[in-house]
């Protein structure tokens, strides 16, 4: 993948961090929805009333299903219902006893709300056995599991924080801007650290929500000095499906309350380290509001006195997902190979924490540690995955990860609920499958802190997984250079874009694909297809001059393959390998569209 590439794939992860659908437009919609109290927090409210995680979004409880099968509308029905099981319809928990309130006024009481999902006393036995719905994803069982989490203290504890001579902080947080008026926006802001004549290390970051009804996660990344949007203004505000700047050094989602990072390690900032930071926003307003107005931000906290090691981020997974409907299980692996860790790393790296990320369909996921064919240890291990509990991996003890290891993520996905198929992508209906390494010493893996498969097993670091299609062979069929290659010219004059198949088409097409190392392998080919010829015009333009000979190419495979030639050597093995990838695309693999 080129810089630019990467720079792409990295700032548009969206996601990094697991994200929350916060429908707190959904309060208005019952009786006291934003007056419903924490059940064991004093001065807390649960906003999402529904949900399993108090800011809402992601898996749903009792009542939350109730409310859905309801067609999210304060029916009589509803209202008569005890969806908790304590005693009290949802209606006397909300404060309409009488069940005769309708959206826009008042309900006949305003105190003494309970929440309508959460069978209570709490500390009854009946409430704390009450089984929690199957929809949580399998992160609980009984309410008591549930409620356990949930009662936590939200205070963030860093004692790091207490004992760091010279601690300073510097706030990064952009003027109130105007949401759009879309589901998903990604926006960020450029910063210039305040102090670039001495070495810092930041040791720990804070958030500051501004408006949780729309902020869904954010990422801090650190800019090398050539970052090619430098010349921005600092704190300008700007959409940014792309940037130029790749290593992660802070990140927040809904769930975390900080990040108090390893004693020993930071990263590092000022005279020698990044003086120029972009702080990435993930906005999610799904009922397409034009009212909205943000200036959320992180709080970095820094000290001169430098520890012994700069911090790293190193990304591992899958991009490539394609996840069918009604499913139970749905399997995404990726290996970061003993190539790439030897092409990445020049010595010894210590792993000291680590995340898993997908989206609402993650199952459960993990990121294995390998060495000579061998499981050395689970790295991350999370049996039942929860979008909205966000779980770090800490590790006192580092885990050591040497050039030559392989570090293995697997997802499983569920999609028995989803009725159509889901890709990777970007926005909160998409999927991820994505692993965050935090390690040192930073400057072991100097290049490229992604080891991620750009397509199945293909990954760029490691040319035996390219089938011969490596970056030198597929710049050929980027949007700058498609126009002047032979095989372009050759089958865009032979061929008519959606026609008729004649044989001078057929014979350019079978030329190419001879003679062009992308053109021979089903996954290469289809790795450009995805992501590269069918996202500009000329990858287009090529593709539907091809198609009109699929059936007809298939047609002449199926004569070669039941007469094959009787001569031998590698003209034959590229001619079979080729009508390989003709049946392949004709049985409906290839993605054409």
């Amino acid at each position: 993948m080129t810089a630019a590439g990467r720079q792409t794939f990295v700032l548009s992860l969206l996601c990094f961090l697991p994200c929350v659908w916060s429908y707190k437009t959904y309060q208005d919609f019952i009786p006291n929805g934003v007056r419903v109290p924490h059940p064991c927090k004093d001065n807390y409210l649960w906003h999402g009333v529904g949900h399993i995680n108090s800011q809402g979004g992601g898996s749903r409880n009792v009542f939350g299903l109730a409310f859905a099968q309801a067609g999210h509308v304060w029916t009589v029905d509803l209202c008569q219902t005890d969806s908790d099981g304590d005693g009290r319809t949802n209606g006397e928990e909300l404060g309409d006893p009488r069940c005769v309130w309708t959206p826009g006024n008042t309900p006949e009481k305003t105190t003494g709300i309970t929440h309508p999902g959460i069978c209570e006393p709490l500390d009854s036995e009946q409430c704390q056995m009450k089984l929690v719905p199957l929809t949580a994803g399998g992160a609980y069982k009984y309410q008591k599991d549930w409620i356990a989490d949930a009662c936590k203290s939200d205070e963030f504890v860093c004692e790091q924080l207490k004992t760091t001579a010279d601690l300073r902080k510097m706030d990064l947080r952009i003027p109130p801007t105007k949401v759009p008026a879309k589901e998903t926006t990604y926006m960020c802001a450029y910063y210039d650290f305040e102090n670039v004549t001495t070495d810092f290390h930041v040791i720990a970051n804070t958030p500051i929500i501004n408006n949780s009804y729309v902020m869904h996660h954010m990422l801090l990344f650190g800019c090398s000095d050539d970052s090619q949007h430098n010349s921005r203004a600092a704190r300008e505000p700007f959409e940014c499906n792309m940037g130029g700047c790749n290593d992660i050094i802070g990140t927040w989602t809904v769930g975390l309350n900080g990040n108090c990072l390893f004693s020993q390690a930071g990263y590092k900032v000022g005279a020698t380290g990044y003086k120029r930071m972009l702080l990435q926003y993930h906005w999610n307003n799904p009922f397409v509001r034009s009212d909205f107005v943000d200036s959320s931000g992180l709080t970095l906290y820094y000290t001169p006195n430098l520890r012994p090691y700069n911090l790293g981020t190193l990304m591992t997974g899958q991009n490539y997902l394609q996840i069918p409907p009604y499913t139970d299980v749905t399997i995404a692996t990726s290996d970061c190979t003993a190539t790439c860790t030897r092409t990445l790393l020049t010595d010894d790296i210590y792993v000291t924490d680590a995340i898993n990320h997908m989206h609402y369909l993650g199952k459960s996921m993990y990121v294995e540690h390998h060495r000579e064919g061998s499981l050395l240890k689970y790295i991350t291990e999370e049996s039942a995955y929860s979008y909205d509990s966000p779980l770090m991996f800490k590790f006192d003890q580092p885990v050591v990860v040497k050039p030559g290891d392989v570090i293995r993520t697997t997802c499983h996905f569920k999609s028995t609920d989803k009725a159509t198929t889901t890709f990777w992508g970007q926005g909160t209906p998409d999927e991820m499958c994505f692993g965050f390494l935090s390690f040192y010493p930073a400057e072991y893996m100097p290049t490229g802190k992604q080891c991620v498969s750009t397509y199945k097993t293909v990954i760029d670091c490691d040319p035996q997984t390219q089938m011969g299609c490596g970056y030198n062979e597929r710049i050929k069929f980027s949007s700058q250079l498609l126009n002047s290659t032979t095989f372009f010219q050759d089958i865009t004059k032979a061929c008519r874009p959606f026609g008729v198949c004649t044989d001078e088409c057929k014979s350019a097409i079978t030329a190419a694909m001879l003679r062009e190392p992308c053109m021979k392998h089903q996954d290469s080919w289809e790795l450009l297809k995805f992501y590269s010829l069918s996202q500009d015009d000329l990858g287009q333009t090529l593709l539907a001059n091809i198609l009109p000979c699929e059936v007809e190419l298939y047609k002449d495979s199926l004569t070669d393959s039941t007469n094959p030639p009787q001569s031998s050597g590698a003209g034959n093995k590229e001619l079979t390998s080729l009508l390989l990838v003709i049946t392949a695309s004709v049985s409906g693999i290839w993605l054409w569209n």
